[in-house]
């Protein structure tokens, strides 16, 4: 046989193989297993209550609380090999799976092993467990290498199926399948829940008083990634300082700035007529638009009385500073006015 024979004969060998490996390759990767998220549940064995598959994903648990799942596994109808598994995962504390008549402990459990059971139906699957502690892995700015640190706060938990091989009969050595989607949840408890509604409240009153600010991120960032202590606390301190650095009042503004064009306005009149201008001015209707201003003075200055009443019933000092301001602009206010009224008897009076 000639060279080139055997080398076309080889060549056409390792088509055909590569092609039969191809075949095989495809045919492992294809699901052959599906989760009916329409059958299974959740039970909760402290409350009693049941939640579908679909209402549980994602949903916020209590640490400590012992829940009970009820997954229901069909087959999709591809071809299963005879070496594929089914692992049971978790990290659930205090773990306890069935499958069929069988009980297992364990985080991690191979179940589903031979052409035999590959061949019968599916048994529900049920797990119990409790709900674990709400440590979570954090990250701190500046020491990200190390990896290991945990704090406080919403621990995601999940419940994983996939589907592989073993080589020790123990762990999977290949993955075949992920059965989608993965049960996930977060683990919490009560006094995060308050902190993290104590953190939302401070913090719209901070933004209410001086806006949105790149603390108030950071503050809600710090709660997230495992310091809810911290954060509720900074919280509250920032909220704190919102107050004292509270731009006055508008309404503060707007009746100064009236008082002040009222004031203004009567000093040049005044000026304007005792200095001899204004001839043929009705010196009388000057003299009553005068009184009438003093009046809308003493109108503005019942207002900053109600005003400065308001700011001294607050707990806040910085407040109970401002109604003692305000006082005494109203005592400068009610002198002013006297002032008005002195000098419109004048530009009156001597005319």
């Amino acid at each position: 046989m000639s060279l080139k024979r055997v080398c076309c004969i080889a060549l056409i060998v390792l088509a055909f193989t590569s092609l039969v490996l191809s075949v095989i390759g495809n045919a492992a990767v294809q699901d052959v297993l599906r989760l009916d998220e329409s059958t299974s549940y959740v039970l909760n064995l402290e409350t009693g209550s049941k939640q579908t598959y679909a209402e549980f994903l994602d949903s916020k648990q209590f640490e400590g609380h012992k829940l009970e799942f009820n997954i229901y596994v069909s087959k999709t109808g591809n071809p299963i090999l005879d070496d594929y598994v089914l692992e049971l995962r978790t990290n659930l504390d205090n773990p306890e799976w069935k499958f069929g008549d069988n009980i297992y402990h364990g985080a991690s459990v191979l179940v589903w092993k031979g052409k035999e059971e590959h061949d019968a139906l599916l048994p529900k699957i049920i797990l119990s467990g409790d709900v674990p502690a709400p440590l979570q892995i954090i990250r701190e700015p500046g020491f990200e290498a190390y990896k290991e640190i945990t704090g406080i706060g919403e621990k995601q938990v999940e419940v994983v199926l996939t589907v592989g091989t073993t080589r020790d009969g123990t762990t999977l050595d290949t993955f075949i399948q992920k059965l989608e989607p993965s049960m996930t949840f977060f683990s919490t408890n009560e006094r995060i829940q308050d902190a993290k509604s104590e953190i939302e409240r401070n913090l719209e009153e901070a933004r209410d008083k001086i806006g949105r600010t790149n603390l108030e991120e950071d503050i809600r960032r710090l709660s997230e990634e495992g310091h809810p202590g911290w954060a509720s606390r900074l919280s509250e301190d920032y909220k704190e300082l919102a107050i004292v650095a509270e731009p006055p009042p508008l309404t503060l503004y707007v009746i100064l700035s009236v008082l002040l064009g009222l004031i203004l306005g009567a000093a040049f009149i005044y000026v304007y007529v005792s200095r001899g201008g204004g001839k043929g001015v009705d010196v009388g209707q000057i003299s009553a638009e005068l009184n009438e201003t003093s009046g809308r003075l003493e109108e503005k200055s019942s207002a900053i009385n109600a005003l400065s009443t308001k700011f001294a019933r607050s707990e806040d000092e910085e407040k109970r500073s401002v109604a003692r301001e305000l006082i005494k602009i109203r005592a400068s206010l009610n002198e002013i006015s006297n002032e008005i009224r002195t000098i419109a008897d004048k530009i009156k009076g001597p005319r």
